[in-house]
């Protein structure tokens, strides 16, 4: 193993595309070997090696169609322009955080908040800015919140 790491290593830092190229194409081979459960553990760890603990948009996109009842109630500008309306305090919010929250929020809660927005943008600020929550908590949330038949 510890000789893999070492022509990782060396083809990574050679910088060379053709090298890097060709090591993904092996790569990709041995992906294609791997089972589902290695898939989604290996896809999580790269990509908080590449985005972080947060939810990038195409990410958040695609847990935002999957809601349900009605799946996707804002796009994302709607969502920026009800945070940036509301008041100061939104404003260290990410964007992406909100617009998952609100969404989620629209799907859960429809029979409470109806059609406020205000009320959706509330509970998501609360939710996002909660004090005793770990940070990236939207991350963490969205990302392993056990799905129906799961």
């Amino acid at each position: 193993m510890e000789e893999i790491k070492t022509y990782v290593e060396k083809i990574i830092s050679s910088a060379d595309e053709n090298k890097i190229k060709e090591m993904a194409e092996y790569i990709e081979c041995l992906l294609e070997k791997i089972d589902k459960d290695e898939e989604e553990e290996m896809e999580r760890w790269l990509y908080e090696i590449s985005e972080g603990t947060v939810l990038n948009e195409r990410r958040a996109g695609e847990l935002i169609a999957g809601m349900r009842p009605f799946g996707k109630k804002w796009e994302l500008g709607d969502t920026e322009n009800v945070r940036n309306s509301m008041c100061p305090e939104y404003a260290d919010i990410r964007p992406v955080d909100f617009w998952i929250v609100m969404n989620s929020a629209y799907n859960d809660y429809n029979d409470l908040f109806k059609e406020d927005a205000s009320l959706y943008a509330r509970f998501s600020k609360d939710f996002i800015k909660d004090e005793d929550a770990v940070e990236d908590k939207v991350y963490y949330y969205y990302s392993m919140i056990p799905k129906k038949g799961e």
